[in-house]
């Protein structure tokens, strides 16, 4: 038998990703126009990630992409840029409260879905998957290496 250890690795390999989808899916019915990867940009923005560099990294695209999406955002009024004081030639990000009103919106949808979804399992199933999620969730800086 597998190590515990390599069968939750694989688990979780297996889950997250799936469950991952069926949000998406969720989202989608809500976002209109805006794509999952503008969707995950507002998420960062909101979360303080706030220059391209980082975005860049943390969607796995190109600064120049990143460079694009925002404008793009700015102009949908979902993300304003401010002018830092510290280096004048960065600008900090921020969610406009349209943007952060959509975000709201969208997430709150996805998480009623979410929420009938589960409501299938029995109460005992769903309190372990609560314990599950909570112990990973308090030990997340070991995903961080």
């Amino acid at each position: 038998m597998n190590k515990p250890e390599s069968y939750l690795a694989e688990l979780i390999m297996e889950v997250v990703p799936k469950t991952m989808q069926s949000i998406r899916q969720d989202m989608r019915k809500e976002r209109g126009e805006l794509t999952i990867t503008q969707f995950r940009m507002l998420a960062n923005v909101r979360q303080g990630v706030c220059n391209n560099k980082e975005l860049g990294e943390k969607l796995g695209v190109s600064e120049a992409a990143v460079s694009r999406m925002i404008d793009l955002l700015v102009q949908e009024k979902l993300i304003k840029k401010i002018v830092n004081e510290d280096d004048r030639r960065n600008k900090v990000l921020s969610l406009t409260a349209n943007g952060k009103k959509l975000y709201e919106k969208i997430t709150a949808s996805a998480r009623g879905r979410l929420t009938v979804k589960l409501e299938a399992l029995d109460k005992k199933d769903r309190e372990a998957a609560i314990l599950g999620l909570e112990v990973l969730r308090n030990h997340l800086e070991i995903f961080k290496q």
